[in-house]
């Protein structure tokens, strides 16, 4: 186990690393509020923060746009971990800054501090879709990480409810029948944080889709050691939902260099059978 402190300096020190090869520089900051701890980091045109929440137990990365006078304070949410300084280690605060680091890392990444425009949300509507919900249960399953990408590369749009019934309820199901009491608190814990943040698309996911696949009442008592209130509560109200079916998604269509390969690899069949 590690303090908070510590894990604190571990995620910082190696994310700060890797900004300060971006050009970014360190500032000092200090939190009015001693729930928080806080550091930041300012760039050309994009700002980071990263914040650990203590009685949400919340590693948090946030990213806002410069101004001439400083961060804009307008700040968004780029990743969110669970950390628990009384059961997880050095090697946990390892793991979330490698993930914060791939995050900045990342060509897309430079368009965070513009993103584009979406509709409304709902009051009590999250920021996590099931993307970024997936990648946050990599921190229980890593090898999520890699059929994660499968997914994005195959698809048009990543397949929800598809990818969660197919990689991530047979290692939940595995993860209860096998797994230590540490390990299940920590899904209970991850899914409990991501239900909390998670969009409207993201929640049916953790309940009638994760959660409605355990039937058996020990491992319901299991997994609800650790979890929050609010996941309780929505849990009992998905039961109904049992057995719900979503359409699946389309696979990727093929692009047009794609599409001129298969005419003319059937043009030359056809040629050869002389069919012309």
């Amino acid at each position: 186990m590690a303090t908070i402190e510590k894990a604190f300096e571990i995620v910082n020190k190696k994310f700060e690393a890797v900004l300060n090869t971006q050009g970014f520089a360190s500032q000092k900051v200090a939190s009015t509020d001693s729930n928080e701890l806080v550091t930041l980091y300012t760039g050309e045109a994009v700002a980071y923060s990263v914040i650990y929440y203590k009685d949400k137990k919340h590693m948090v990365l946030r990213s806002c746009d410069m101004t001439e006078d400083g961060p804009d304070n307008e700040w968004k949410t780029v990743a969110t971990w669970m950390y628990d300084p009384l059961t997880d280690t050095e090697k946990e605060a390892e793991s979330i800054a490698n993930d914060f680091i791939d995050n900045v890392s990342a060509p897309v990444f430079k368009q965070v501090s513009r993103p584009k425009k979406k509709k409304k949300k709902d009051s009590d509507d999250g920021n996590g879709d099931p993307v970024f919900f997936s990648k946050r249960l990599v921190a229980v399953f890593p090898e999520l990480k890699d059929e994660i990408r499968e997914e994005q590369d195959s698809y048009e749009e990543f397949r929800a409810v598809t990818f969660t019934k197919e990689h991530i309820v047979p290692k939940v199901t595995e993860l209860l029948s096998s797994g230590t009491d540490k390990e299940i608190d920590k899904l209970a814990e991850v899914l409990s944080a991501q239900y909390s943040y998670g969009d409207i698309d993201t929640r049916p996911l953790i309940t009638i889709v994760i959660l409605n696949s355990i039937t058996d009442s020990d491992k319901k008592e299991a997994i609800k050691r650790e979890m929050s209130d609010d996941l309780k509560k929505a849990w009992a109200a998905a039961e109904k939902y049992r057995g719900k079916k979503v359409k699946p998604a389309k696979q990727k269509k093929p692009s047009m260099m794609q599409k001129l390969m298969a005419e003319s690899i059937e043009n030359q069949k056809a040629l050869n059978e002389g069919r012309f």
